[in-house]
């Protein structure tokens, strides 16, 4: 069997998350014709195919970085320059510009959504180099 790609490991999180929400959703139909016992593990099956779900996007997403040194390379350095630029903040707009750019980077990873990972490496980038820029301008 050759190696999955990241697109077919993402595929596959699709695949799992769409099957967990469909046993949801019957789950919750179906409400009146089912005992305790069964609802509980219902909902514990629905949620393991959720945390497969999100396992497989991780992995698909790191899949995407090793393939892509530079990727990896990139995402370290800009996560590297934001604990440093935390040191250099000088105002109250620094500080929630470089936190919601890492949120927004840890929640492109956390979500497996692999399109949006470049813009929050960006956004990440901009926000530490404006506190930068800032304070070498002495502002």
């Amino acid at each position: 069997m050759d190696k999955l790609t990241a697109d077919d490991v993402s595929e596959l999180g699709n695949l799992f998350r769409d099957a967990a929400i469909a046993l949801g959703d019957w789950r919750i139909k179906n409400r009146a014709g089912l005992s305790r016992a069964q609802w509980d593990e219902l909902d514990e099956r629905e949620i393991t195919l959720l945390n497969t779900a999100s396992s497989l996007y991780t992995s698909a997403v790191g899949l995407i970085l090793e393939d892509s040194q530079a990727a990896l390379a990139r995402l370290q350095s800009s996560v590297k320059s934001a604990k440093s630029a935390v040191h250099r903040i000088a105002i109250f707009k620094e500080a929630l510009d470089l936190a919601s750019a890492l949120v927004f980077l840890a929640g492109a990873i956390t979500s497996g959504n692999v399109a949006v990972i470049p813009a929050a490496v960006v956004a990440l980038e901009d926000a530490a180099a404006a506190i930068v820029d800032s304070e070498d301008s002495g502002a």
